[in-house]
């Protein structure tokens, strides 16, 4: 477990404040308001959106950077500082086996939806064929060098973006190596992760608010590029299928859980919200992650659970991507005119369900799935540029769905572990104020440092 130093002292309480000094000071307002302002511009400057988009990665850049030396640091801290290798063990296997089913029922509800709906049956086009190249793209060997490290700078992201599937491999086989050492090495890395962990923290509470900036120019951008709002609306029927059943999937599969392991869903969506509605607006998992780990902390999982599944999960749990992977594959059976049967459809799903572990750190890696899928099933390659002007507004919904599932596959992991809400933990969900007080003169506080929260010793 992570012990995170505070000075001693007392702690003074904030002010209460006035609603709009609460609202102007909220980051969901703001990023709420760059969204709003980047449609606004996308749709009527699109010359000037295109030409301003690199604008985006004042945020999206350095949040990119923090990616590796977060994760690394807090699934070594989280590894290391469990003595039971047992326990680890035991988790991973409940992990997987949590991440398998969920995705299985996204799948099995995205081809049911779009066999009942039918969007690409709705008079599309034909167009360009995108030119994709999957057959190079999704092999076997390139599966196993994002899996396996080569070196340092590549899993940190020399090739342009963190290889995080490489990140969590590297983490835990260095954890593990860590927790084997004797006891002076041992302290000296967990000091030394702690710290990293704790500044990585620090660095993200000052980034962040750069946020609104970096949604409003990506969501300027991705309409300009893709011929503004209209481009939606001749594929509204997809854009609706997808949407609705992945509204209907978070309420039919996670509603349930939520109610079987007693976590009340409205105080989770509020501490989640942050994370969530970074999510979408940037369509980037990796955008939200620093906040996933505060805000499921912040929420009374234990920072070795969160270190370790929510890296995992990012690889293996993408609930969002796999039904969007189904719907979006058979919709282009259905546009080219190609009738596939319940036997074939079934193969679909299964090649999808391989093949959507397998691209983890490729870009564009549901189109490029897709793609190598409807190559398999002779499916003219054609249909996947249906999907390319519409996949950012889908992109959204499902990035959200797959941190909202993450999120709460950690929290499940913490209560079938014991390692949820653990003795001395409170948190004020009005007053945003947390501790966890430990046995002995220190305190383990959880690092949530956002400017307008408070901490107070129970």
């Amino acid at each position: 477990m992570v012990h995170l130093q505070q000075p001693d002292g007392p702690v003074t309480p904030a002010a209460p404040k006035t609603l709009f000094k609460k609202i102007y000071t909220s980051l969901t307002f703001w990023i709420v308001f760059g969204t709003v302002a980047g449609i606004i511009l996308g749709s009527q400057a699109p010359e000037f959106s295109k030409q301003a988009a690199p604008t985006a990665n004042i945020f999206l850049r350095p949040v990119q950077f923090v990616v590796f030396p977060l994760v690394f640091s807090t699934l070594v801290l989280g590894i290391a500082g469990n003595n039971d290798l047992k326990a680890l063990g035991r988790l991973a296997l409940k992990s997987f086996i949590y991440f398998e089913v969920i995705t299985t029922i996204a799948l099995v509800l995205g081809l049911l939806a779009v066999n009942i709906v039918k969007p690409g049956e709705s008079g599309l086009s034909k167009v360009k064929d995108p030119g994709l190249k999957p057959s190079e793209l999704l092999t076997y060997a390139n599966w196993i060098n994002h899996l396996t490290p080569k070196t340092w700078g590549e899993m940190m992201g020399g090739s342009g973006t963190s290889e995080l599937l490489q990140v969590l491999v590297a983490s835990i086989v260095f954890g593990v190596s860590t927790a084997m050492s004797n006891e002076k090495s041992k302290k000296t890395i967990i000091e030394g992760m702690e710290a990293i962990m704790w500044v990585m923290f620090k660095f993200v509470d000052i980034v962040i608010w750069t946020a609104p900036i970096g949604v409003c120019f990506s969501v300027a951008s991705a309409i300009a590029k893709n011929g503004g709002l209209s481009v939606l609306s001749s594929l509204a029927q997809l854009v609706a299928t997808l949407y609705l059943t992945l509204i209907i999937f978070i309420i039919v599969v996670f509603g349930p859980i939520f109610l079987i392991m007693k976590i009340n869903p409205v105080e989770f969506v509020i501490a989640m919200k942050e994370p969530l509605v970074i999510a979408y607006t940037t369509a980037t998992s990796e955008a939200a992650l620093p906040k996933v780990f505060e805000a499921l902390e912040a929420f009374g999982v234990s920072t070795h659970i969160t270190a370790f599944v929510v890296p995992f999960g990012y690889s293996f749990n993408l609930d969002g991507t796999t039904l969007y992977l189904t719907l979006a594959s058979i919709f282009c059976a259905q546009a080219a005119g190609v009738e596939k049967t319940v036997g074939e459809q079934i193969t679909m799903v299964l090649m999808l369900m391989i093949s959507s572990k397998g691209v983890a750190g490729v870009r564009s890696a549901s189109i490029i799935v897709i793609a190598a899928t409807l190559e398999q099933f002779s499916i003219p390659g054609w249909t996947v540029g249906l999907l390319v002007g519409a996949d950012w507004f889908m992109d959204m919904m499902r990035t959200f769905t797959n941190v909202f599932g993450n999120c709460l596959a950690a929290v499940v992991m913490a209560k079938l572990e014991g390692e949820f809400r653990k003795e001395g933990w409170t948190h004020n969900l009005h007053s945003n104020s947390i501790a966890v007080p430990k046995e002995g003169l220190e305190e383990e506080l959880i690092p949530e440092k956002h400017h307008d929260e408070e901490y107070e010793r129970v």
